[in-house]
């Protein structure tokens, strides 16, 4: 597979908000028709991909191994981030079980564990039901 036809995979199964291709890119440089949801993050797995596959070209091959390896880091710095948002943890979980689903891995992507609430919730049912509407009319 190349690395452009990887790129087209992660577009068809992330969506073209996250990965909108150029379908008339010629290098690194035009990859994109327009802005990624999350254009840096974005911009840096591509570029981590690239490099890390030894690509010159759009169209050189890419292994499995070493776009795993490309992305282990940035997706470790994105997780352990206190600037990460719900969306950004999302994208790196699905772009990890759509490279595990493209290059063929048989066992399924991990789920995380259920998170534990850490704030108080309080419920306005009962605030609701003293409220009174005021009417101009």
């Amino acid at each position: 597979m190349t690395f452009i036809e990887l790129l087209r995979k992660l577009e068809a199964r992330l969506g073209y908000h996250q990965f909108p291709l150029n379908p008339a890119a010629k290098s690194l440089k035009d990859l994109f028709e327009c802005s990624p949801l999350h254009h840096e993050l974005v911009m840096r797995l591509a570029q981590s991909m690239f490099v890390a596959n030894g690509c010159r070209r759009l169209t050189d091959p890419v292994a499995r191994d070493a776009t795993l390896e490309a992305v282990a880091p940035i997706r470790l710095q994105v997780l352990q981030s206190d600037r990460t948002d719900i969306d950004l943890y999302r994208l790196i979980e699905e772009l990890c079980a759509a490279l595990a689903a493209v290059f063929g891995d048989s066992a399924p992507p991990r789920t995380p564990a259920p998170a534990r609430p850490t704030a108080q919730i309080i419920s306005f049912a009962p605030f609701r039901a003293n409220r009174r509407i005021k009417s101009w009319a």
